[in-house]
């Protein structure tokens, strides 16, 4: 008896999704909340470089697009990124941990031994320039990310005005993570980087793209930081395109840097 019950309730679960279109949408929007999936960040757009800014913006996934500030081409690639369809976020320079020309940060960056205040008030004067920016991550920075006190300064500032925080993690010894605890902020970080070490090749590319999609496969998300002018460019731009269809085929999707922070925030794995 039960087992005839049990099949009289599959045969109508089966006939409800046939013949009820809010069921499907809802049962897809289900699958589509947990499916794996990865953004790609790409720095440095902005700036006077320009290998690969107009292939990048071509790709027809959703690109993170982190966009310098005050450079010579701040406006027009936000813009353009905006109007491809890609996210825009500010790639905020701040200090290394050794001396380098100032003219590697551009005209604001935040500095090692700047107060709270004057970081966050330096990185609302970015955020003006870049109104459509949804989010935050590092330019250089060696130096401020291993600076707990003034993250956590940071990174409250910017939970407050809801605009997310990505970790670049450009030093092994970053203190994003404790920054993030002791403000109740998620922890968004870099999982791979496209052109390690400086090692920029179309090969490289590929087999850190392909990491990446490994790694939101086993956790459910995961974030791949890439370049373009000399960090990478050209190539980037070109493994990023021929190896978007094997990345879906794994079954991971490619999406804005804005959704893994959901997935995070609302511990969606």
């Amino acid at each position: 008896m039960k087992q005839k019950v049990g099949i009289i309730l599959a045969f109508l679960a089966f006939f409800a999704f046939i013949f009820c279109p809010n069921c499907k949408k809802e049962m897809a929007y289900a699958d589509e909340k947990t499916e794996p999936v990865m953004a790609i960040i790409i720095d440095d757009f902005g700036g006077y470089e320009r290998g690969g800014v107009s292939e990048m913006l071509e790709i027809n996934v959703p690109l993170t697009c982190a966009v310098i500030p005050f450079v010579d081409h701040t406006k027009e690639d936000s813009e353009m990124a905006i109007k491809n369809g890609h996210e825009v976020i500010l790639h905020m320079p701040m200090e290394s941990h050794v001396n380098l020309p100032q003219s590697w940060y551009g005209p604001v960056y935040v500095k090692n031994y700047d107060t709270i205040k004057q970081a966050t008030e330096k990185i609302d004067d970015c955020l003006k320039e870049l109104p459509m920016a949804k989010g935050v991550n590092i330019h250089i920075g060696s130096g401020v990310s291993r600076n707990a006190d003034l993250m956590a300064g940071i990174i409250a500032h910017l939970k407050e005005r809801d605009i997310y925080f990505c970790d670049s993690r450009t030093h092994p010894d970053t203190k994003c993570e404790e920054a993030c605890r002791m403000c109740n902020a998620p922890y968004l970080y870099r999982d791979v980087f496209l052109e390690p070490h400086g090692m920029k090749s179309y090969a490289s590319a590929v087999r850190f793209l392909k990491e990446g999609a490994s790694i939101a496969l086993k956790r459910g998300y995961s974030v791949a930081i890439g370049h373009v002018g000399r960090e990478g460019g050209k190539d980037t731009a070109l493994a990023i395109k021929n190896t978007i269809k094997e990345i879906e085929d794994m079954g991971v999707r490619i999406v804005p840097l804005s959704v893994v922070n959901e997935r995070i925030k609302n511990n969606i794995v």
